[in-house]
């Protein structure tokens, strides 16, 4: 059945593939389970979860794969869009999140921090990570349960 709201958006966290892939594809106008997502986010029906250490990896890889002016720009919508949490305020969820492997923890705390209704991502193993704390997803799936 379909989860869709007229009140507050959905808090999301969107792992970075996925907020790379849908910021390369709405820009060359691609429509993509991760370009619906993103554009969402931008038109703020979707609220997304974002850390420093989240927004730093995203910047990081959009430089690497786009340069530096797309970087910039997405680094500009994601700051003018969404609250982002620092490394400091997430250490006191990292302690409940002892399960879960260390290369996933920092985003599992922004996930808790956030209170998350969804993670969002292509990384299988990730989402396997934290199946059971949070309803993880791929971007397919998830435009197909919230109709984005």
């Amino acid at each position: 059945m379909a989860e869709r709201s007229d009140e507050e958006p959905q808090i999301v966290l969107i792992d970075t593939n996925v907020v790379i892939e849908g910021a390369i594809n709405l820009a060359s106008n691609v429509d993509s389970p991760e370009a619906r997502i993103w554009s969402a986010f931008l038109q703020g029906r979707l609220k997304a979860a974002f850390s420093d250490v989240l927004l730093f990896e995203v910047v990081a890889v959009a430089r690497r794969l786009m340069g530096k002016d797309f970087a910039s720009k997405l680094r500009s919508q994601i700051i003018s869009k969404a609250e982002v949490i620092s490394k400091g305020e997430l250490a006191s969820h990292i302690s409940q999140l002892s399960e879960v492997p260390k290369e996933d923890i920092a985003h599992a705390a922004l996930a808790t921090a956030a209170k998350a209704k969804y993670i969002i991502s292509h990384n299988r193993e990730f989402l396997r990570s934290l199946n059971g704390k949070f309803r993880c997803v791929t971007p397919k799936s998830f435009v197909e349960i919230i109709h984005v």
